[in-house]
């Protein structure tokens, strides 16, 4: 972690690499920037195979994901890519730019690489996306709605364990739980034949800027 908050101290780590929004403390792990809590919600609607979210203060960082973010070098070098070929004049967000308008770059600048030298954009073939892919207009519409809310947050959720499951597959179950947060889901790992299952994991959902809002979580068997 000294590595992490040693590159996060360079004066070109200090302002968000989307929105120049002072002092931000997440990052994205996989692509290499420092982003602040706004656009960290945008990069968490877009999916974990684009942008893998994390704390800097708060998160466990493994050895190989701090050293992908040394590798990368910070802000700087990573837009070097990113936003190599931004057309002239064109706006970047700023510290209180509209959700909307943010989710757009956001968008465009990772997930459709349009800013890109062409010779380097890819399309992703992440598992995890081959469900997205085929997912109908429903799903692509309430994923869009998720990237324009205004978060103000993260909730970290442990999920410790369950006692005494129902059965469900003749004398055993294999149990998971599933967070709700509105147009946002998590999941942990499924445990198989077990109705005691023990998981200590950790699930987080971007907090949207409502007076009232209610997180509804469902144990499953299966």
């Amino acid at each position: 972690m000294a590595k992490l908050k040693e590159l996060l101290q360079k004066s070109e780590n200090r302002i968000c690499a989307d929105c120049s929004a002072p002092d931000p403390n997440w990052a994205s792990a996989n692509i290499g920037v420092f982003i602040c809590v706004k656009c960290s919600g945008v990069h968490r609607s877009v999916g974990t195979h684009i942008s893998k979210v994390m704390s800097v203060t708060l998160d466990k960082w493994s050895d190989d994901e701090i050293d992908s973010m040394v590798e990368v070098g910070g802000n700087s070098q990573a837009n070097a890519i990113y936003e190599a070929f931004l057309p002239e004049g064109y706006r970047k967000p700023h510290p209180d730019s509209a959700q909307e308008e943010r989710q757009k770059f956001i968008k465009s600048k990772y997930e459709l690489q349009e800013f890109l030298e062409p010779s380097l954009r890819i399309v992703s073939n992440h598992p995890s996306d081959a469900g997205k892919q085929a997912s109908n207009s429903h799903s692509a519409s309430s994923k869009s709605e998720i990237g324009m809310v205004e978060f103000i947050g993260i909730l970290n959720v442990k999920v410790i364990g369950g006692t005494k499951l129902a059965i469900r597959d003749m004398s055993s179950s294999d149990p998971y739980v599933v967070l709700t947060l509105g147009q946002q889901k998590a999941q942990t790992s499924v445990i198989k034949g077990n109705l005691n299952p023990v998981w200590n994991e950790e699930l987080k959902l971007s907090v949207p800027q409502n007076k009232c809002w209610t997180m509804i979580w469902f144990p499953r068997t299966t």
